[in-house]
């Protein structure tokens, strides 16, 4: 009885886990607090059953993150590393009740383990923050982290911030897994 015990105990904490065959999906896990900048702090992490290489793939194409990102109107590489180590994006956010949002941003890349990226211009006051991807299940899973300091470059109330925070993240980064399992073909 404690063996069987021990394995239900394991199982439930695996990932990732598998029913039927098929992976399950995991909940993200998002915090959100505010620095002695005034800018939003987010912390968010997702445990997904597909491979660190196939999450990259999804996290890193700009051509497709309008499917996946909560708002995003459009993505473009203005300028690129012939390497592959940087790139320049422009982005358009169209959040409701607000004007269009335009960054630029620098992304630095650490191939399938690491993706950071600071303000290059635009309507931010505050853009910074990073992906990391950590191999899990032999690298048959990768949990997903995500931090970022954001603060825009005029004033919106913080509630009205908090609200869109809290359900845009966690949609985010459950795309993010959506897209992920489709592509690793679960």
């Amino acid at each position: 009885m404690r063996a069987f015990t021990t394995f239900i105990i394991a199982a439930l904490l695996a990932v990732p886990a598998v029913k039927g065959g098929a992976a399950a999906q995991s909940e993200p896990t998002v915090k959100i607090e505010y620095d002695q900048r005034e800018a939003m702090v987010v912390h968010a992490s997702i445990d997904i059953a597909a491979p660190p290489a196939t999450v990259w793939a999804v996290i890193t194409d700009c051509e497709r993150a309008p499917r996946y990102v909560p708002n995003l109107e459009s993505c473009r590489i203005v300028q690129r590393d012939p390497a592959g180590r940087w790139q320049l994006r422009a982005t358009v956010m169209n959040v409701a009740l607000l004007p269009r949002i335009n960054t630029l941003s620098r992304l630095e890349f650490e191939p399938k383990r690491r993706v950071s990226f600071t303000r290059a211009g635009g309507d931010m006051r505050i853009a910074e923050g990073e992906w990391q991807l950590e191999s899990l299940a032999k690298g048959k899973a990768t949990r997903l982290h995500y931090k970022s300091a954001l603060a825009l470059n005029f004033f919106v109330p913080r509630f009205l911030v908090n609200q869109a925070a809290e359900r845009d993240f966690p949609t985010l980064m459950k795309a993010i897994e959506r897209e992920s399992l489709h592509d690793a073909g679960h």
